[in-house]
């Protein structure tokens, strides 16, 4: 007998009671010997070792317990297919690495930054330390997009060793501290991106074509951002950076008032179209733009006046 069945009889007693949790979930025999066996794959890329490969088997067998082992389960995907692909990692600190991996990837994978997180992730050395897996990963997710993480990624990524978060931010380990602060300052400044007038982001879309909206969004200025979006029957706050956006719906929204409206031409902006709304940010030079023909919003930079 070899692979995860030979594991799982030679450490019987640490997998036994996970088996019996699951069978009190209500799994039976036959799906826990057939998720295990789609395991195998996984813990061949891991060089089979028990040390790594339990924590897998426990996670297999608490996502069948919750009804989350099946084709379509993003979690079941992330076991099969980016564990091996974060090998180093897991080998490293499969205890830690392994939950948190799981953990993580819910709000990336919601976000569309899936693949993205995880490549940035499997670029950066190990951490030294298992503390530092959480704030790591936090770290990629922010740079790979995942704005709504930004303040917390900041704190973590100047609390993480220097090696470490420069890998992970892909600048120079010397210059960390400096592009941290910098960065923390102003949303819209990064190292090697164009400073000038243009567009700096871009909010939503169609969702014909894998955006949020149906309908054209409207801006407005208030909330929590500064930055409010009228669309499809709803009032959301803007959350962007340099790095991504994202929209976050609110329960209990403020009155809006439409914004200017500025001539397009006079915008430093690829396109022609009639503007609905433009709103300043954190910076006056920094606006958001909505126009007639268009589900996505832009966040341009004007020249200074």
């Amino acid at each position: 007998m070899t692979g995860v069945p030979a594991l799982v009889r030679a450490h019987a007693a640490t997998v036994d009671p996970w088996l019996r949790e699951a069978a009190g979930w209500g799994v039976d025999a036959a799906a826990a010997r057939a998720a295990l066996t789609d395991l195998e794959p996984a813990v061949a890329a891991l060089d089979g070792d028990p040390e790594v490969a339990l924590p897998l088997v426990r996670a297999t067998l608490d996502l069948l317990a919750r009804g989350r082992w099946h084709a379509a389960s993003v979690p079941r995907g992330v076991v099969l297919t980016v564990l091996p692909r974060l090998a180093t990692w897991v080998r490293a600190w499969p205890a830690d690495v392994v939950p948190a991996v799981l953990a993580a990837s819910r709000g990336v994978a919601r976000a569309g930054l899936l693949d993205a997180w995880v490549d940035r992730v499997a670029r950066a050395d190990v951490p030294a330390a298992p503390t530092d897996v959480r704030p790591a990963l936090l770290v990629a997710a922010w740079r790979s997009g995942l704005v709504r993480y930004r303040d917390a990624a900041l704190d973590a990524a100047a609390a993480l060793p220097a090696a470490t978060a420069a890998a992970l931010l892909e600048v120079p380990e010397a210059e960390v501290g400096v592009v941290l602060e910098r960065h923390r300052a102003d949303r819209w400044w990064w190292p090697g991106r164009d400073d000038g007038p243009g567009v700096v982001q871009r909010v939503g879309g169609f969702v014909g074509w894998g955006g949020p909206w149906v309908q054209v969004p409207r801006v407005a200025a208030g909330g929590p951002t500064g930055w409010l979006v009228v669309v499809d029957g709803t009032v959301g706050a803007v959350v962007a950076d340099v790095h991504g956006s994202a929209v976050v719906g609110l329960e209990d929204p403020p009155p809006t008032v439409a914004p200017p409206r500025p001539d397009a031409r006079r915008l430093p902006v690829p396109w022609l179209d009639e503007v609905t709304g433009a709103v300043p940010g954190e910076r006056p030079d920094v606006l958001l733009v909505a126009r007639t023909h268009s589900c996505t919003l832009d966040v341009v930079r004007v020249a200074a006046a």
